[in-house]
């Protein structure tokens, strides 16, 4: 890796900046949870959960002049974090990974962490996030983007499948185009999703915005060494699988939705049984026997309960484990495609 550049800002190491953006993150999860109380009068106007396309965190009416503070921060942000990485493709791009922060890596920490703090006054005292003017599936559909684009971009270090690379359509071309260009995108589904939600107590809030300050940390900490590390990178991917089984957990337990946890946890495990883990430097062995206890897990959760879950074998047959991989494969090669046939490689 390279060392420091005349376009480093700071001697503080990447690796202490990670150290550094982390605890952060943690710490102000902390700081949410112990204002929480504060919004009592917001949350006990909230109206009852009525669909899946519902989103329950927002206020029953919507108030002008409290929309468009939010929208006003949010564009503030967003054009502030597109503005630095347009500074750094001009000036960064080419040049080798580095070891201590760059102009880049300490704007974009500053810019993040003066917006959370932001964000968190502002849902104490107007509550509403972006949710109160968008649907729902477009916080939702910018993560699944993130996920398939990473698939792409990381087909050539770690294969598409049980480790096995695609080369068509995601030729060095098509993979070159995705690695210089995702961080607009990136930055847009990380940025609109962080303000679409109000910084309330809740588990499902709670474990998607300690997932926002990583994903930050990652954005913030591009052009270093921090930002390519596989062990890193597949734990960002694979805590989509623990996010997304609390919030289904949770409608459940609060709203009576059925009970769908399986479905995500079960769908998104194996993005990282069958994908991610083979970017990590493990024997064969280790994999196998992940594989194997993923079968077996799989296996318990539609046996008789007198040996598992006892979920309804109707489940099974709609093959529900295999939906979201399946979303998630066909989209990287949509992605990757249009790319290709586009680029005419």
């Amino acid at each position: 890796m390279g060392g420091a550049s005349e376009d480093s800002a700071s001697s503080l190491r990447a690796s202490q900046a990670w150290i550094a953006a982390s605890l952060f993150s943690i710490a102000f999860i902390v700081v949410i949870w112990m204002l929480g109380p504060n919004l009592e009068s917001f949350i006990g106007t909230l109206l009852p959960d009525k669909s899946a396309a519902w989103y329950y965190w927002k206020l029953p009416e919507r108030r002008a002049g409290s929309m468009l503070i939010v929208w006003a921060l949010y564009l503030v942000h967003q054009f502030s974090v597109w503005g630095a990485i347009y500074w750094a493709r001009n000036n960064l791009s080419g040049k080798p990974p580095s070891q201590t922060l760059t102009r880049y890596n300490v704007a974009v920490l500053a810019i993040n962490a003066v917006f959370i703090v932001l964000h968190l006054a502002e849902t104490q005292i107007l509550f509403d996030g972006l949710a109160q003017d968008v649907p729902i599936w477009t916080s939702q559909g910018s993560v699944i983007v993130m996920l398939v684009v990473v698939l792409v971009i990381e087909n050539r270090r770690r294969g598409f499948l049980l480790g096995r690379r695609i080369d068509r359509p995601f030729t060095v071309g098509v993979t070159r185009f995705f690695r210089e260009n995702h961080m607009y995108v990136f930055a847009w589904a990380l940025v609109y999703t962080f303000w679409f939600h109000p910084m309330a107590v809740d588990p499902q809030l709670l474990s998607g915005f300690i997932y926002m300050f990583f994903l930050f940390t990652q954005m913030s900490l591009a052009w270093t060494w921090i930002h390519l590390d596989a062990k890193w990178i597949v734990f960002l991917e694979s805590y989509v699988a623990i996010h997304a089984m609390m919030v289904a957990i949770y409608n459940t337990l609060q709203h009576g939705s059925p009970a769908m946890w399986p479905m995500f946890f079960a769908g998104f495990a194996f993005m990282f049984v069958f994908t991610y883990q083979f970017a990590l430097k493990t024997s064969r062995t280790l994999r196998m026997t992940i594989i194997g206890a993923y079968l077996l897990f799989v296996s318990w959760l539609y046996l008789p309960e007198s040996l598992g879950l006892g979920r309804e074998l109707a489940y099974l047959t709609r093959l529900e484990v295999l939906w979201i991989p399946i979303i998630l494969y066909l989209l990287a090669l949509v992605f990757g495609g249009g790319v290709y046939l586009f680029k005419r490689e």
